[in-house]
């Protein structure tokens, strides 16, 4: 899968209309909030790369949420 391909499920899950960016603050994105966590936890989760919940208080921009799940490019 390529990053652009996980970004775009990732704001799938989230209800987000705009395109997602590694530079973006996960605040400032529409959708990123405890239920749209929950949708990223259960999207990630069907991916095979699970996450707890708590790690995503470390997570400050889009490119530590990448870092954070180990996603490689393809």
């Amino acid at each position: 899968m390529k990053l652009e391909e996980f970004l775009e499920l990732v704001a799938e899950a989230l209800d987000c209309e705009d395109v997602i960016v590694l530079s973006d603050k996960v605040l400032d994105i529409e959708g990123w909030d405890s239920l749209g966590v929950l949708s990223i936890v259960s999207m990630l989760d069907g991916l095979g790369m699970p996450l707890e919940l708590d790690k995503f208080e470390e997570i400050d921009t889009v490119q530590d949420f990448v870092t954070l799940v180990g996603f490689v490019d393809e």
